[in-house]
């Protein structure tokens, strides 16, 4: 479906505040100003909002070094971010409300309640939610035509597809205005026409996550080995291709023969393996613990989170590069 980018009243929200000031939320409030909006980052604790405070200044700084932002100095976007603790100063002005707190019912719903009461009538509201169904959640709002899903990927600030998801009451209007407020700021909104559990990314990011761990726990290779053959194969080439365009390449003919013959053979259980619950049952949970798969005791998190972050910035180059040609090819084609 096309997108009208200025929204039915041809406007594009040039006014933003991010509700909650977690992991999530600093990096969409750090995205925002990147981009070149003012945001308004709202917490309940003054102590989250100063955590924040501190992470934007180092993301703002790590953004300027690698380019991605055209600013002399970080400053510029950091004076874009303003922190408070009451959240009807955070939307009173609001165009786009996005709501960044705990994955939890109960606190989403009144917080909305919140929202609506203070916000604007013709704000937009978008829910971060990646697990909640937006049918459960749109009943808080007396106008639901408001209120949609807005899916970031950690870490928002660097990653730039945005799932942008209709509920059962979204109108397009607020589709149009979500998608032209994350490509003001350069990200890349991709559009569900409907709400289906974990999206588009997550069905298929654990799809691919059930059969590494299958792979692993039938002793078909080491865990080190599973990952490079990701990085180093299909992996390499998805920022390029993606999937169902990397078929078009390889020929469907020869795709369709290919999910022939290996459908039958690939994991399909419903719970997960053995070998995951042995490592969550002994504490290995990965990077936060200092052991999961691999062994991360010798280096601290914050280290960790900075060099990933800076690996993902270098790889933006490569996906908008992708981007563009493809766009290129559409564009020709129309011609």
């Amino acid at each position: 479906m096309d997108r009208d980018p200025g929204g039915a009243d041809g406007s594009t929200p040039s006014t933003i505040a991010v509700i909650g000031a977690g992991t999530m939320g600093r990096g969409i409030a750090a995205a925002t100003a990147a981009g070149g909006l003012p945001v308004t980052l709202f917490d309940v604790e003054e102590s989250a909002l100063e955590s924040a405070r501190e992470w934007i200044v180092d993301a703002a700084a790590r953004l300027v070094d690698a380019g991605v932002v055209t600013d002399d100095e970080p400053a510029p976007i950091t004076e874009r971010v303003g922190y408070v603790t009451s959240i009807a100063d955070a939307v009173a002005d609001a165009d786009l409300v996005v709501e960044a707190v705990p994955e939890d019912r109960g606190i989403k719903v009144e917080t909305y309640e919140r929202i609506e009461r203070h916000a604007p009538t013709e704000a937009v509201v978008a829910t971060n939610t990646s697990s909640l169904p937006l049918a459960d959640l749109e009943g808080a709002f007396e106008e639901a035509g408001r209120f949609c899903g807005a899916h970031w990927f950690h870490p928002a600030h660097v990653v730039p597809v945005v799932e942008v998801v209709y509920g059962e009451s979204t109108t397009d209007a607020t589709v149009d205005r979500t998608c032209a407020y994350l490509e003001a700021i350069g990200k890349d909104p991709v559009v569900l026409e409907r709400d289906l559990p974990g999206f588009i990314a997550n069905r298929m990011q654990l799809a691919l996550n059930r059969e590494a761990w299958a792979l692993v726990e039938a002793g078909v290779a080491s865990a080190e080995d599973v990952d490079r053959a990701v990085k180093g194969s299909f992996g390499f080439r998805l920022p390029v291709l993606g999937v169902l365009e990397k078929d078009d390449h390889a020929g469907l003919d020869v795709h369709h023969k290919v999910m022939e013959e290996l459908l039958p053979d690939i994991d399909r259980r419903t719970e997960p393996p053995a070998v995951l619950e042995e490592l969550v049952e002994a504490g290995r949970l990965g990077v936060k613990s200092g052991r999961g798969v691999y062994d991360w005791s010798a280096v601290s998190e914050a280290d960790l989170s900075t060099l990933r972050d800076d690996r993902l910035l270098e790889l933006l180059e490569v996906y908008e590069t992708a981007r563009d040609v493809r766009e290129d090819l559409e564009t020709a084609g129309d011609v």
